[in-house]
């Protein structure tokens, strides 16, 4: 008998959010959740998702290219939650940037000077992702120059129960059992036997699915490079 040849299965808010609330006992089998029980599960799963994404994940790493422009020190990267690397591309040639620390951009005494830009630091505010670049790119530069970034980005929201969750596919049966775990207490199951086990499964699925959602090349350490 052959396999289907099909790798594209996923799942709806709707469905997580209805698995869960059936794993623990809140909604019979065979019946659906109410309105009001749907949407309290999904807003449970959004912040779910904002709590998984604080933690890297290779899905959430992407690579991000902006343009340089001539004396501009600061650029908007809406999408990152984190940066983890700048790199200066001109031509075909990559330069890595070297990561500045707050205290150590904002010291800078002339952060408007031009040249080549040889240092990053990127500020995550509530409303706002800035990355800030020293020094700011002359003329040569903003024509020659594009500044090339990897990223840990913002995990998207749910904003419908016809959404899909921001998962790959085999972390849907973590997040199911998360979701459950963190609905338990909500609905005063935190004592029973059976929600324990879940709990329980929810940890060894997000422990296991975190180990194998990591980098395996090795990592060196050298001295960080100063301008």
């Amino acid at each position: 008998m052959a396999t289907s040849g099909s790798t594209d299965f996923t799942m709806s808010a709707r469905e997580i959010c209805t698995s869960a609330l059936r794993m623990i006992g809140v909604v019979d089998r065979n019946r659906e959740p109410s309105g009001a029980q749907a949407e309290s599960a999904m807003q449970q799963l959004t912040l779910l998702l904002k709590t998984w994404a604080t933690v890297e994940r290779l899905w959430l790493i992407a690579e991000g290219s902006t343009a340089c422009v001539q004396g501009q020190a600061a650029y908007s990267l809406p999408l990152a939650r984190r940066v983890m690397s700048v790199r200066r591309r001109t031509a075909s040639l990559d330069t890595p940037l070297c990561q500045l620390s707050r205290e150590e951009y904002y010291d800078l005494p002339t952060k408007s000077a031009e040249g080549y830009p040889n240092s990053w630091f990127f500020d995550p505010q509530r409303t706002t992702r800035t990355l800030y670049i020293w020094q700011t790119p002359d003329a040569y530069n903003a024509a020659n120059t594009t500044l090339q970034y990897t990223y840990a980005r913002v995990v998207d929201d749910v904003d419908s129960l016809n959404d899909e969750a921001d998962v790959p596919q085999e972390w849907l049966d973590a997040l199911i059992y998360g979701l459950a775990k963190r609905l338990g207490p909500q609905f005063g199951l935190s004592g029973n036997p059976d929600y324990q086990e879940i709990k329980l499964e929810a940890e060894r699925l997000y422990g296991a699915l975190t180990a194998d959602s990591q980098e395996t090349a090795p990592t060196y350490f050298q001295p960080a490079r100063r301008f």
